[in-house]
């Protein structure tokens, strides 16, 4: 199927260099991604987003492929979407937060990694460039309403990229699906949360339409993640998510290698060894993951344990350089070398070496020689998110078939049941497995060879394309969450819940009411309004409107008897029990309002904006303004809502104009709650707060720890609530639910706080 297509990942399928007349050329960059997807983007006439290198400056024109053997050289200049880094931007972005934060604790290791804000904030800014970037070649698309029109993110260093990408299309009205693989482990959420921003990153893949992992095991990591931490429905049969009003479909897709060319070259590449011993064979980048120094530890138990072997095998690792300029790479190079000199004297002798080490890059050509040739295979990572080393060995074995050894820690290792599986942290068992697989005789290395081999050739590079872009197909006949009933609402809440009074409060419009073009029109349903006049007569629960509009508008709209009503975001209180009461603190600038208003009308309502007048608050609503004033008008309103000495806050589509009194919607539910129970009204009352906006995240925040706190509407942004709900329809099935809690806890109820010690007194007396 012919689609249009954008590919992003951090590096283009080619870097850009200088030649000696100091010209821009291409210089091919290899690699099973580029291998896989250059031909798609070639075939699709797409576009690909990524960085070139540090040679290539804006100034520079990207340079056509002057190298007709190069996979990528039918990728035009004009479909390069060039992403430039400072040098700055590089070390914080790259080296900072990618390798330095991300790289280790999606590796499961931690205490490796470093947390620092200033790099955090590198990387939102470049996944922002690359978002916009892809933006604009969506742009390019010959229909922006076909829905086979596809964005495909990679990897960990665009983890956030997705969700900023989505905004942009929804804002454009451009239909198009986004994916992403993550060619990394994903780590279990206990792990994940350490990162101080989990939230966000979780939420920025949460733009996407298909996420996809190499195991199961990644995959059902990210799915309790977005349970635990964003408090996400999700469905771990069907591995879906549900959050706001989105579902995202999780899979595990495993990638494969390209068999056929693995298999050709190993048939016509040169002998590498020339050993009268057998070759136990590593390679690897280096990094602290692979897991190289262990497995030299391990080889030399092998030499203690098994005497015997001494002179009759050679271990030979190659460590392809990597991160040559981060000081912990450059020690870990160091350490590695030391150990193999420690080891290879204790056991050489006159004839042999016990070890023999390559750093530097060998080309695939070359290494399919190395694999077929090592007798033995030893892949033992603690930790990789699939490892094609293993794959590549196993495709290389085309005469006398060696034996694999690798780590379970890989996802390679979830599915290569035939190989010989080791942990590389306990060196007596790599010991055993080296003696294993030497003394293995040829019928059975044959066996298990042969089945290694018919899974890898049938589950191949091209099998992966295809399983990928299936889902990608069917994304919209995947099943959808069941939809949601007072169940859900009994498991979030009802373990909590139990024993306590409840105290709801909620927002009106976006919460109760869908949100309308003007506050007039949302009007209560009628079905609401039952609800709430049935909560409002049960014993054990209060509940309290809480709303940015005034006291007399929101007496008009909700005409309920025993509900609790809060207007201009709390500074207006008129409770049940008869009381009544305005922050006199905000009294001072209602005098004010009438000139702000009238200058507001006269800057910035020309292209479609509109003013709303409260008792304590201005709104300025933009959500009409025409698109290409809008940022403008906004600026404007910001301006003259602080010349009048009022502090200027966003809204839902709106900018709000607020006394600077510190008074918020978390003041506002803290003077609620006292009011109708006391300073300890958390001994015996437990609050729900639901709102849709950025108001109501005040509200969220002050509950913390507190209650339980609910987010209507799109998953776009970070929330400070427990959990998100779809739209008002979800709100009215927790009134539902709540009705349906009185009568669960009437048995159960805590006696309220005073009662409580009186009866503790007369025991005691």
């Amino acid at each position: 199927m012919k689609r249009s297509l954008v590919v992003i990942s951090n590096r283009l399928p080619f870097v850009v260099t200088k030649n000696e007349n100091g010209e821009p050329v291409r210089k091919n960059s290899a690699g099973g991604l580029v291998t896989a997807l250059a031909p798609l983007v070639i075939k699709n006439k797409g576009y690909w987003v990524g960085w070139a290198g540090n040679d290539l400056t804006e100034d520079m024109e990207i340079p056509e492929s002057d190298d007709p053997t190069a996979i990528a050289h039918g990728i035009k200049a004009s479909q390069i979407k060039p992403i430039y880094f400072t040098p700055e931007i590089f070390q914080s972005f790259y080296n900072g937060f990618c390798n330095a934060t991300l790289w280790p604790l999606m590796h499961s290791l931690p205490t490796l990694a470093a947390f620092k804000s200033d790099q955090w904030n590198s990387y939102v800014n470049v996944n922002e460039m690359f978002a916009n970037a892809a933006f604009e070649a969506v742009k390019k698309f010959d229909s922006y309403e076909d829905k086979n029109n596809l964005v495909w993110i990679h990897d960990y260093q665009l983890m956030v990229t997705p969700m900023m990408l989505r905004n942009l299309l929804d804002e454009a009205n451009i239909s198009c699906k986004l994916a992403f693989f993550l060619h990394i482990p994903f780590p279990s959420w206990d792990i994940f949360r350490l990162n101080p921003w989990a939230n966000e990153i979780i939420l920025g893949l949460l733009g996407c339409d298909l996420i996809a992992f190499h195991t199961n095991t990644y995959a059902s990591n990210f799915i309790e993640c977005c349970l635990n931490i964003l408090g996400a429905r999700v469905d771990r049969k069907e591995m879906i998510v549900e959050y706001g009003n989105k579902t995202i479909v999780v899979r595990a897709l495993p990638i494969g290698i390209p068999y056929d060319w693995f298999e050709r070259n190993a048939r016509v590449s040169p002998k590498p060894f020339n050993f009268k011993e057998k070759v136990i064979f590593g390679v690897d980048r280096l990094d602290y993951t692979k897991g190289i120094i262990q497995r030299v530890r391990g080889y030399e138990r092998f030499l203690e344990k098994y005497p015997e072997c001494r002179e009759k095998v050679v271990f030979f690792q190659v460590a392809v350089p990597s991160r040559t300029d981060v000081e912990d790479y450059r020690n870990l190079k160091d350490e590695l070398e030391r150990e193999i000199g420690r080891v290879s004297g204790r056991f050489a002798t006159a004839e042999w070496t016990p070890i023999k080490y390559i750093y530097n890059n060998i080309s695939q050509y070359e290494l399919a020689g190395y694999y077929r040739d090592a007798r033995i295979a030893i892949i033992t990572p603690v930790r990789d998110g699939m490892n094609l080393v293993a794959k590549e060995y196993v495709a290389c074995q085309i005469d006398d078939p060696g034996v694999l050894i690798i780590s379970p820690f890989t996802g390679a290792g979830e599915t290569m049941n035939e190989a010989l599986l080791v942990n590389p942290l306990e060196h007596d068992l790599v010991a055993d497995a080296i003696k294993t697989a030497y003394d293995m005789k040829y019928y059975e290395r044959k066996l298990r060879m042969n089945a290694l081999q018919t899974r890898e050739r049938l589950f191949n590079l091209d099998t992966w394309l295809e399983s990928f872009f299936d889902a990608v197909d069917m994304i919209d006949n995947f099943m959808k969450m069941r939809s949601l009933n007072v169940s859900d609402y009994e498991s979030w809440l009802g373990p909590i819940l139990k024993g306590y009074n409840l105290s709801i409060i909620l927002d009106y419009d976006g919460t109760l009411v869908p949100l309308q073009t003007h506050p007039d029109l949302a009007v209560l349903p009628e079905d609401v309004k039952s609800l709430l006049e049935k909560l409002a007569e049960c014993k054990h629960i209060d509940v309290t409107i809480l709303s940015g509009r005034s006291m007399n508008n929101l007496k008009n709209l909700i005409k309920i008897k025993n509900i609790n009503l809060s207007g201009s975001h709390g500074m207006e209180l008129c409770l049940a029990n008869g009381l009544q009461e305005e922050c006199e603190q905000a009294v001072i600038f209602r005098a004010k309002i009438p000139d702000l208003v009238k200058e507001l009308q006269e800057n910035v309502c020309e292209h479609g904006g509109w003013i709303e007048e409260k008792r304590y608050h201005v709104t300025f609503h933009w959500r009409d303004t025409n698109p290409s004033f809008r940022q403008l008008m906004v600026q404007k309103a910001v301006e003259i809502v602080q010349k009048y000495g009022f502090q200027a806050t966003r809204a839902h589509c709106a900018v709000e104009a607020r006394p600077p009194i510190g008074w918020d919607k978390g003041r506002g539910v803290y003077n609620i709650l006292e009011k109708l129970y006391g300073v300890t009204w958390a001994d015996t009352y437990k609050a729900v707060f639901i709102g849709d906006d950025e108001t109501d995240e005040d509200a969220m925040r002050a509950l913390s720890g507190l209650g339980i706190t609910f987010r209507v509407g799109k998953p776009h942004v970070k929330t400070a609530a427990s959990h998100r709900l779809a739209n008002p329809d979800a709100v009215k099935i927790f009134l539902e639910w709540a009705i349906g809690y009185v009568d669960r806890i009437k048995s159960t109820i805590q006696t309220p706080v005073t009662e409580r010690r009186l009866l503790a007194i007369r025991r005691k007396n």
